[in-house]
């Protein structure tokens, strides 16, 4: 039977955050936290046999970036690629076998279909290394087996904001040069080579080959019946036609509160209109309203030009949501934080009806409850700063995965056909099962919060000084984090770290171009 092919569409995604959301609301790993804590990993070693010839949906392709180019005829004797993955999360990529549960259903036979496909073997390892207190030592491993020489290890998983610290010890291939990969096709995020590529190399890429950036994208959650019963205007409306701006956050904000213990403040004891969930989240604006902290120059190079007239109107219209606008709430905490019964509060109040509209990561729809409240919701794509924006652009917090290829790799090529190839199975047979996963439960309410999925899943993109914020010394989140909470610091905050960013980068770069493969 043939499928139409389709938008690369959230509606789709939804259920995959749905049934594969690995971590419960409230355990989320904060990405700005670093310890030196280690634990002993625990390793396994998870494979799946090539199989007898797994047969695909047929697909009617109408743009060739959803074809893959890889040759007809690439045979590679049943060799093994060897992936290394974050336990935790392992759901976002692996499936041991079949169970029952369409989506892993579709991941297995994705992977079952690449092996038959290459003559491959994909194995993988998966170790802990998502939650604070392992990171460390899971980045240590990688690093020490390559350094080694160890050549296990054909792809590496790693939280992408670790992306450029482990890169910057020469560990890894420059992917702008590997066979096998276009970048240009459906199934990566776009302009990854110009967003976040550093020195004339590439040394991670992201993609549909896992779901982990899909599961921490940026968004809003809404309660469409409250929205109603205080005669709210049509969000959703004002989204669809471009016009969802932090101004109108603001106004339906303070529409929406209700001062209900009369104490003359608006907190978690009052019925609110906007809630930042998490003190992460205010990070998905720099790319929603089109701001850069580093931008990249005509050679390649990148500068710190956080700083503009531009910026000081958009961080003065932040400010003034976070700060200023009576029914807005921006939690300072997250859920690594002591204060995890305020975090988890949220949710609840959420659910009840108490909040209209709150930041989310994706697969928040799930874990923390939302997809089983009695209200109805939709969802909203983070805010432009002002109509003539010509897009929206939707960032995901930088925990979520990206793919590193270790020196070591065995034969490159190869491995980057794997990837290749799993990025566009999965577009073409995981995407269309969690497609009709969607429909049969039917988390979207109706085509309006299908086509909104599809606008925020089209919108995604990789902001270098987000991304590469770990290496950087943390100081392009930090500067816009403290400007954030005080505007009046603006002018002086960026003048105190302009010398110590650029000087952390001309490190990071002559580090990379140092130690790094070209």
């Amino acid at each position: 039977m043939k499928t139409k092919l389709f938008s690369r569409a959230l509606s789709l995604m939804l259920a995959s955050l749905m049934l594969l959301s690995a971590i419960a609301c409230g355990k989320i790993p904060d990405e700005a936290a670093d310890t030196t804590t280690t634990t002993a990993a625990t390793t396994m070693v998870a494979t799946t046999a090539p199989t007898g010839e797994t047969t695909a949906p047929e697909v009617e392709d109408v743009d060739p970036r959803t074809k893959d180019d890889l040759p007809a005829d690439l045979n590679y004797n049943g060799a093994v690629i060897t992936f290394l993955y974050r336990e935790e999360l392992a759901s976002d990529f692996w499936a041991d076998g079949h169970t029952g549960d369409l989506v892993n259903d579709a991941i297995f036979d994705s992977i079952a279909s690449v092996e038959d496909r290459l003559n491959v073997d994909i194995q993988t390892v998966l170790r802990k290394g998502n939650d604070n207190n392992v990171r460390t030592e899971y980045n240590n491993h990688i690093t020490n087996q390559v350094m080694a020489g160890d050549s296990t290890y054909d792809w590496t998983d790693a939280l992408i904001n670790y992306g450029g610290t482990l890169a910057q010890n020469g560990c890894f291939r420059n992917l702008l040069n590997v066979e096998n990969i276009d970048l240009d096709k459906a199934w990566y995020i776009p302009n990854m080579a110009e967003d976040v590529s550093i020195a004339g190399r590439l040394f991670f890429v992201v993609g549909d080959a896992s779901l982990g950036y899909l599961k921490s994208a940026f968004c809003i959650y809404f309660n469409r019946d409250l929205a109603k019963n205080l005669n709210i205007e049509d969000v959703e409306a004002l989204a669809l036609d471009g016009k969802w701006t932090i101004e109108k956050v603001a106004q339906i904000a303070q529409q929406a509160a209700q001062d209900l213990n009369g104490d003359g403040m608006y907190d978690l004891d009052d019925q609110l209109g906007f809630v930042s969930r998490d003190s992460n989240h205010p990070r998905g604006f720099i790319g929603s309203t089109g701001m850069q902290l580093l931008s990249r120059k005509e050679d390649g190079t990148h500068e710190y030009t956080f700083g503009s007239d531009r910026d000081h109107s958009v961080m003065t219209a932040l400010s003034d949501l976070q700060n200023n606008t009576p029914g807005s709430y921006f939690f300072g905490g997250s859920s690594t934080q002591s204060n995890l019964s305020n975090y988890n509060k949220i949710s609840e109040m959420f659910i009840s009806g108490k909040i209209l509209m709150l930041t989310a990561e994706m697969d928040h729809v799930i874990s923390c409850g939302y997809h089983g409240m009695n209200d109805e919701y939709g969802v909203l794509p983070y805010p432009k700063y002002e109509e003539d924006q010509a897009e929206y652009r939707t960032l995901s917090r930088t925990t979520h995965n990206c793919f590193l290829m270790p020196i070591t790799c065995k034969d490159s090529a190869m491995a980057g056909a794997v990837l290749e190839a799993l990025g566009s199975s999965n577009y073409h047979s995981v995407m269309p099962a969690y497609f009709e996963t969607a429909l049969k439960i039917k988390y979207s309410f109706d085509t309006t919060t299908s086509t909104l999925f599809d606008m925020i899943h089209d919108s995604m993109a990789l902001e270098f000084g987000y991304v590469y914020s770990n290496p950087l010394g943390s100081q392009p989140i930090t500067v816009y984090t403290n400007i954030l909470k005080t505007i009046s610091t603006f002018s002086s905050a960026i003048k105190a770290q302009q010398k110590v960013i650029a000087k952390q980068y001309d490190k990071l770069v002559e580090t990379i171009n140092d130690k790094c493969e070209e």
